[in-house]
């Protein structure tokens, strides 16, 4: 999966003083958790008591991991029938879905159309031999090199999305090209933080922020303030900041290629690739976007990395969408700016 990062999500006054008492006697807690989406995981939440975080907290959990054991294409998992199933089933027929992947699958169909192309869930099989590049380096570093052009020019005459065939009805999914593959790293998280974020409202939790690597979502405010303040960080230096936001029952996604990368003769290449030229991008450093849908958010960072700066800004206002971008030169560039 995507791995990204915003840091600062917590206010600067909640980490320095830590449970603070709010109005009603709510309380601030905060626990975390890792396995799901290969992060960890971040819940902070003003309650009432520590009963009820507790709930919160196992339901974000339980929720969260579930979801990823369903998305994961890398690894399978006994009584789960996901991607991974799918993708090892692709060329075979329709194959019966669990309804949370039906759901993703179309919201990524949607995704698709809605970029003009841009973020495609079915380049599995360019993205996966980046990803054995990437491991194969992680493993023996000396020995690192780039995929050659004619694999992944033969891997992308398989990443048709019309071959990705959905029937509703029926609640199957069929892979009709034997050779391709599906990779959701683009929206999977998004999509999984968003949906766990309208199930604790279901349950009655109102004040809460989810921090899961690059996806922040967060739903009311802390007692007596405007909003959750998260910091995004310089993709240039870790640990500082270009900005910082408040956001109320709203989602923060970054896009970057600083932190999943490997190393060739001294150049970095990440791991969001270019459909058009099959190798990382090369357009900016990073891609925040602040909008109420997680999900959107997840898909519409990847799609801004992927453009040209001022295409970037342009799309981001069309989706009503903020975005804020770091180009290649360091420049920050901002929606809200004429």
């Amino acid at each position: 999966m995507k791995l990204r990062r915003i840091i600062g999500v917590l206010l600067c006054l909640a980490l320095c003083l830590g449970m603070l008492s709010g109005c009603g006697g709510e309380k601030r807690y905060s626990g975390e958790f890792y396995g799901a989406f290969d992060t960890v995981v971040i819940v902070t939440a003003y309650c009432a008591s520590q009963e009820e975080f507790d709930g919160l907290f196992s339901q974000t959990e339980e929720e969260l991991l579930r979801l990823s054991r369903l998305y994961d294409i890398y690894v399978p998992y006994e009584g789960v029938t996901g991607l991974y199933q799918l993708n090892q089933k692709a060329g075979q027929g329709p194959v019966e879905v669990e309804p949370e992947v039906m759901e993703l699958l179309l919201f990524a169909r949607e995704c698709y159309d809605r970029t003009g192309g841009v973020v495609n869930v079915a380049m599995g099989s360019v993205l996966s031999i980046w990803h054995e590049a990437r491991e194969q380096a992680a493993e023996e570093p000396e020995k690192a090199q780039l995929p050659s052009q004619e694999a992944l020019s033969q891997a992308a005459e398989h990443c048709r999305i019309e071959d990705l065939v959905l029937d509703e009805e029926a609640g199957t999914a069929e892979l009709r090209d034997s050779q391709m593959s599906l990779d959701v790293g683009a929206v999977a998280k998004g999509f999984a933080v968003q949906r766990v974020t309208e199930s604790l409202m279901e349950s009655g939790y109102e004040n809460f922020v989810i921090s899961a690597g690059g996806n922040v979502q967060a739903q009311g405010a802390p007692p007596e303030k405007e909003g959750w303040s998260v910091g995004i960080e310089d993709p240039q230096q870790a640990g500082e900041l270009i900005d910082t936001v408040t956001i109320t029952s709203q989602a923060v996604v970054t896009s970057g290629g600083y932190e999943r990368f490997y190393t060739v003769d001294g150049e970095r290449y990440h791991h969001i690739i270019d459909p058009e030229t099959l190798y990382p991008a090369q357009r900016m450093l990073s891609a925040t976007v602040i909008c109420d849908d997680g999900a959107l958010a997840d898909c519409l960072s990847t799609a801004l990395f992927l453009m040209e700066p001022e295409e970037a800004l342009e799309f981001a206002r069309s989706q009503g969408a903020l975005a804020i971008l770091v180009t290649l030169d360091g420049q920050v560039l901002d929606t809200q700016e004429k």
